[in-house]
């Protein structure tokens, strides 16, 4: 089957920055590859828009949102007649119904000029192709966003780029080597770059382009190794290949054509980040170039990350469904660890400040008690350890405020921002972290770090009935206003922080009087109109629009931290609720066009996949998955090294009798789920 086709490389790229239905580009691209190709329709970071008609070209791009932007880029742009020093200027029309978006090919037009370009991606570098209509001399331009050098010779161009953002070592740069199948008449350098020109009747030009963060001489290997000998055809067969493989890992079953092109719109963006930075050298030694010291060592690197974002759902699919990939990521993260101290926050490509929590922790966990990846538990302990240990100033790494956490049993909202969220986020690290321990048998660290785990009751506040921010003298933060975000609160306020106590629902639910007063507290969030106050922020920041524009109350699906909330219902017995909800925010809110807010590295597109397949990671970290009614009518899942096919989808609920969750061992074992008649749908209102 060819499940590429069903990809819509288009979602999410109808985004402004005061609304998004994505934050997505329409990324062309090997799996988890060193380099993106991307059209781009204006100014970076919103580098494309589907509703603009002037493309600027086509360009290399890392950049994992617009919100951490691009780095080590280049735009690409075929054009005849002059130069015009501003890009925007030098664009042309193009019709969007005509272009080709694959993810492992593009082709697009540019009617000003009667140029076709395609392009087809390798791991580290792509084929492009320009093809004229017209009988004016081609020329290539060559645009980079910071400093850089290029210079030609022959039909051979080279250019090293150092565009960056946040803290990278000096000596950092994106070398490139490219190779024309004719050499052009003309060079000329610009104040951003520079272009050639061939000669009169020349009407096709190939060019075959690599990059090395290491070393041009490495940019040159990949080069030859990737590129030279193959045809545009070729690279786009066997990238094609590569992605049929993995997309086809679930096949789902739905008579509504548009859910399937969604489902593997979103599964496609699960398979971009993280991005793999390593290399291959001469001798065909795996290496890369570390942006946390500077130097180059042996061994996997992964880069574009938030781990605020992914833990929740990305990488729990990534360990079931790709644990192949899966192990190598560890290996990738577990090199960050050593070359910059501390587990990665926000990796892009290397440190960058940005968002609260440990989230690496959570990550390491769930793989520990999942079996997967042949790694040193004991060293990847140490870096956790370290995290739960050692105070940090620093918002790249570690925990900010954790001296007063660790003394007051919570974050006071007097002396650092985000603290409640910082709170409840600490405790869940936390707990995390008691589990690598007790895979190791360290049990006074497991007894220690259990007991902090439950420091999210030091923020529940019974006389409000929410998480609130506390004062370091133990009063509560005066006037409380549960619609109001900021504050204690990191992008939502006491609603979309009521419930984040993944590692104990019990507890959480007795803080509510039990498990029906449980549920209606989360009737309430569901039936209660979107209000918000902007609090902190001073403005409308867009999850504030987004929430407000869809219909589902305080729960602000269009961004992470409410994530876990529909499949609490489950848990606390009321499983039927879990299935409406989660078929309705499903149906509702993702389309093969669109996404419910920004789509961060695969996280929000993940979560679309668990509830197609009726499977949701509740807990990363524990191992286990809660099972409800999915929306697909059945997905097969093929997984590496396990026998046979795992049957999901509706009727996923069903594991054994009055069960609603399953662990990762269990699930792997079992072929199919037995079907069962879909209980009516639950209205709560």
């Amino acid at each position: 089957m060819n499940f590429v086709a069903r990809v819509h490389l288009l979602q999410g790229t109808d985004s402004v920055r005061e609304f998004s239905t994505g934050n997505t580009l329409p990324i062309v691209a090997r799996p988890w590859g060193l380099h993106h190709w991307t059209l781009q329709t204006g100014a970076s970071p919103w580098t494309f828009n589907r509703q603009l008609r002037r493309l600027w070209g086509v360009r290399l791009t890392h950049q994992p949102s617009p919100w951490m932007r691009d780095y080590a880029s280049v735009l690409v742009t075929p054009f005849h007649g002059p130069y015009q020093e501003r890009l925007e200027h030098q664009s042309s029309v193009y019709r969007p119904e005509k272009t080709v978006l694959k993810p492992n090919y593009l082709r697009a037009v540019l009617g000003r000029y009667g140029i076709t370009m395609e392009l087809a991606p390798s791991e580290r570098g792509a084929i492009l192709v320009f093809q004229s209509e017209s009988e004016e001399r081609l020329r290539i331009r060559f645009t980079f966003d910071g400093a850089h050098e290029l210079s030609r010779a022959g039909g051979r161009i080279a250019a090293v780029t150092r565009d960056h953002r946040d803290e990278v070592p000096k000596g950092f740069g994106l070398w490139l080597e490219g190779e024309f199948d004719c050499v052009p008449e003309e060079f000329e350098k610009t104040a951003d770059g520079g272009f050639v020109t061939f000669g009169a009747g020349v009407k096709r030009v190939e060019l075959r382009l690599a990059g090395s963060f290491v070393n041009a001489a490495t940019a040159r290997v990949s080069l030859s190794r990737e590129l030279s000998g193959r045809s545009l055809e070729e690279l786009e067969s066997l990238g094609g290949q590569a992605w049929n493989e993995l997309l086809g890992r679930i096949e789902i079953e739905d008579g509504d054509e548009e859910r399937l092109r969604a489902f593997y719109s979103c599964l496609y963006r699960c398979l971009l980040f993280p991005r793999f930075l390593d290399e291959v050298d001469a001798s065909g030694k795996v290496i890369h170039y570390s942006p946390y010291d500077g130097q180059v060592h042996a061994g996997p690197l992964c880069a574009d990350c938030g781990f605020w974002d992914t833990y929740r759902t990305l990488y729990p699919l990534l360990e079931l469904v790709y644990p192949d990939a899966m192990k190598r990521m560890l290996d990738g993260w577990l090199n960050a660890c050593r070359e910059g101290g501390w587990t990665p926050k926000w990796a892009s490509p290397g440190r960058r400040d940005c968002m609260i929590g440990t989230h690496f922790d959570v990550v390491a966990a769930d793989a520990v008690v999942k079996g997967i990846g042949d790694w040193d538990v004991s060293e990847v302990f140490s870096y956790l350890w370290k995290d739960a240990t050692v105070p940090s100033d620093s918002g790249c790494y570690g925990r900010r405020g954790l001296e007063d956490y660790i003394r007051l049993g919570y974050v006071p909202a007097d002396r650092e921002p985000h603290a409640t969220s910082s709170t409840l986020d600490y405790a869940y690290d936390d707990f995390c972290v008691a589990q690598v321990a007790k895979a190791l048998g360290r049990k006074a660290e497991e007894v220690a770090l259990r007991q902090r785990a439950q420091s999210y009751r030091n923020v529940f506040d019974s006389s409000v009935g929410f998480m609130r921010g506390r004062l370091a003298s133990g009063e509560w933060l005066p006037k409380f206003d549960e619609f109001e975000w900021g504050g204690p609160y990191i992008e939502g306020g006491a609603w979309q922080h009521a419930f984040h106590v993944p590692h104990d629902v019990v507890g959480l639910m007795s803080l509510y009087g039990g498990a029906k007063p449980f549920c209606r507290k989360l009737d309430a969030m569901l039936a209660l109109p979107p209000r918000f106050s902007t609090g902190s922020y001073g403005y409308e920041i867009h999850e504030m629009t987004e929430m407000a524009s869809a219909s589902f109350g305080q729960y602000a699906h269009s961004n992470q931290p409410v994530h876990n909330f529909l499949f609490l219902y489950a848990l606390a017995g009321e499983p039927g609720k879990t299935g409406y909800w989660v078929n309705r925010v499903a149906r509702e809110l993702y389309t093969p066009d669109r996404l419910p807010g920004d789509e961060d590295n695969g996280e929000m597109s993940a979560w679309y996949v668990w509830a197609a397949m009726g499977l949701y990671p509740q807990c990363p970290g524990r191992g286990s998955y809660v099972c409800f009614d999915g929306v697909a009518a059945s997905a097969e899942l093929r997984i590496p090294g396990q026998d046979g096919i795992l049957m999901l989808g509706r009727g996923a609920g069903e594991v054994s009798a009055n069960r609603v969750e399953v662990t990762h061992a269990e699930l792997l074992k079992r072929t199919s789920f037995a079907e069962m008649v879909r209980e009516p749908a639950i209205s709560p209102r």
